[in-house]
């Protein structure tokens, strides 16, 4: 006997490394998982680093230009006359001539009306509000993650319901055959028996569709292959919420989604203080160095090379602008009344969700305990009107009710638990405790 294990030893390790198995997924490491991989976030991410990018002394204008310059010909004449003041003429076939010239330009703006320190702020503004947008969809993608790894225990749950509700069913069948083999029932019983049973089967296909389609949801959030074999856990706990006063304070304070909207509006402020230097003067200091050289085969003038510096300041003053500064400084000021109302309907709107959600909560909580005593009081009908069955003291129609009001309780605690769950998130994302 032992010989005979030892030897199948070896192929019991070959196909428990054939056989995949479903590692146990927690919301934890979903979340971390989502967190890591998930492409939105990738997206986000990639646009917070643009305005990163853009935030730099140069973008705002700050920065002085450099250029380099360089040029080269050459002429061929087939023939050459110049007269000249004193009466001189000079006749020349196939002349040539060749120019090399070459100059490093410098422009830097020394005043716009503060508007480089003003452009500087506003883009510090924009890094830091793409921060915040990132923070918000991270926040975002967080609940979403949550939300579809709890809808997966939500639809794993309804399928052991039905498989509960289906093992009654066979119960069932198999009293109805017993009675009816000792002449105590109807056949009808029997088959109304079968009929229900295989209605529950046909649910359960069902629901196993509807737990597929979670999961790849999961899956497709967490960025992996949406076809991952997984399991999750058996049970969708009831979190626990602080004060509310506290959640909503704690909302008004951080919730990035209101912070990106409080810095649009401080950006639109900077945008106008930008439109209004328009009306200002501005200082242009210019410099460089040349060099040209020119050699000709004929003609008064057979060489020439210059070569130095120069440099100068150029004062630019607006006098009149068909109106455009007046049309800018109007569009801002626009933008900074619209931004305005933005946050303040933000605000609105965010504490209209938390209080929404801690509404839906407090009932979802109350319904829970009801749903569990409707639990506990269906499972005790049933098992009743299954002994009175068996006991030729009840009849089919009164368990056939019995199973059907423990299915709908079963479904509906599943559900409260998810739609409880789904709320506490809610608060949650709003108060960013997630």
């Amino acid at each position: 006997m032992i010989k005979k294990l030892f030897f199948l030893l070896p192929f019991f390790f070959l196909f428990v490394r054939i056989v995949p198995a479903q590692g146990l997924l927690t919301a934890e490491d979903a979340l971390a998982t989502g967190l890591k991989n998930n492409f939105d976030l990738q997206i986000s991410r990639g646009e917070a680093s643009v305005d990163s990018v853009n935030n730099s002394p140069g973008a705002a204008g700050m920065l002085p230009s450099v250029t380099l310059n360089g040029s080269a010909s050459f002429d061929k004449n087939d023939g050459i006359h110049q007269r000249f003041s004193n009466g001189n003429d000079i006749f020349s076939a196939n002349s040539t001539s060749s120019n090399l010239s070459s100059s490093i330009a410098l422009s830097w703006t020394l005043f716009d009306g503060t508007k480089m320190f003003v452009t500087k702020q506003r883009l510090e503004q924009m890094q830091v509000q793409g921060m915040y947008e990132f923070k918000a969809r991270v926040n975002s993608v967080s609940k979403d993650i949550l939300l579809a790894y709890y809808d997966v225990v939500q639809q794993k749950k309804l399928l052991k319901a039905l498989d509960e509700i289906i093992a009654l069913g066979k119960e069932r069948v198999l009293i109805s055959e017993t009675r009816l083999a000792a002449g105590l029932a109807p056949k009808t019983d029997l088959l109304q028996a079968k009929i229900d049973l295989n209605l529950q089967q046909e649910n359960r296909i069902a629901q196993e569709q509807a737990l597929g389609t979670a999961r790849r949801k999961l899956n497709s959030l967490l960025a992996r292959d949406i076809l991952a074999v997984f399991d999750v856990s058996d049970s969708i706990p009831a979190g626990v919420l602080s004060d509310r006063k506290a959640l909503e304070q704690k909302m008004l304070a951080s919730n990035p989604d209101l912070a990106a909207f409080k810095l649009e509006l401080d950006i639109a402020k900077l945008s106008l203080r930008e439109a209004r230097t328009g009306y200002l003067p501005r200082l242009d200091l210019l410099g460089g160095y040349n060099f040209s050289h020119t050699e000709n085969s004929a003609g008064f003038s057979l060489l020439s090379q210059n070569y130095g510096w120069q440099g100068g300041l150029t004062l630019s003053v607006p006098l009149y602008s068909a109106g455009t500064n007046r049309r800018n400084v109007r569009i801002a000021q626009i933008g900074e009344q619209t931004a305005e109302a933005r946050f303040a309907q933000a605000r609105l709107t965010a504490s209209l969700r938390l209080h929404d959600a801690l509404d839906n909560f407090d009932s979802r909580l109350r319904m829970l305990q009801l749903e569990k005593e409707n639990e506990t009081l269906a499972r005790e009908n049933v098992r009743i009107a299954l002994d009175r069955l068996r006991l030729g003291q009840g009849t089919s129609i009164e368990v056939r009710q019995a199973e059907s009001t423990l299915a709908e309780v079963l479904s509906r605690l599943v559900r409260v638990q998810y739609e409880l769950k789904s709320a506490e998130l809610a608060v949650k994302a709003e108060a960013v405790e997630l």
